[in-house]
This record gives structure tokens, sequence and C-alpha cells, in this order.
């Protein structure tokens, strides 16, 4: 399946702070679907500087809960405010 892609400006330095932070503890939670590590995939034709990986970081929802509290722990947030936040900038886009 293909998907479209959509480039985003944050407009607060919390709001960065909070999703490359999320995208952090999402790329060593679920095991890698290709085998590779997910930066050097992302990175295999130029590096990849100051870009947030949606993709990894709507899979939160997709965790059991027990990992989604660890990671909103880790964060200082609740689940529920993780899912209000990616709900949000989701209807940016959309």
């Amino acid at each position: 399946m293909g998907s479209l892609g959509a480039l985003l400006a944050f407009t607060s330095r919390d709001d960065v702070d909070f999703f490359s932070h999320l995208e952090m503890h999402m790329r060593q939670e679920p095991p890698p679907l290709c085998g590779r590590d997910h930066m050097a995939y992302r990175s295999s034709y130029f590096p990849v500087k100051d870009v947030i990986d949606g993709d990894i970081s709507e899979q939160f929802p997709t965790l059991p809960m027990d990992l989604q509290r660890k990671i909103a722990d880790e964060l200082d947030r609740t689940p529920a405010e993780i899912l209000k936040k990616l709900e949000e900038v989701r209807n940016k886009i959309i």
C-alpha cells in the first residue's frame, strides 16, 4: 500500500521537542519491519535532519497500554494527552 505524505512546519519549540522525543521512543519500541535500523532506513540516500517521521509517531495508539504508559511517563504526559496531540497535528494536515 502507498501513502500520501505532507510536510507541516511546527509553530512552537515545544511541539518540536515533544514529537522528536516521541519519535525517539517509538523507534526503540516496535521491531523494524524490514530488519534494518529505522534511522539507517530513513537516511539510505540522504541524511535526515530536522524532519520528524509522522508514520512512526502514528503507531503510538497501536502499542499495548503498558508500553503507552511507559513512553508517556518518560515524556511527562498521559497516553490520552499524547493521543490528543497526535490528533491535533493530523487535523492540521487534513
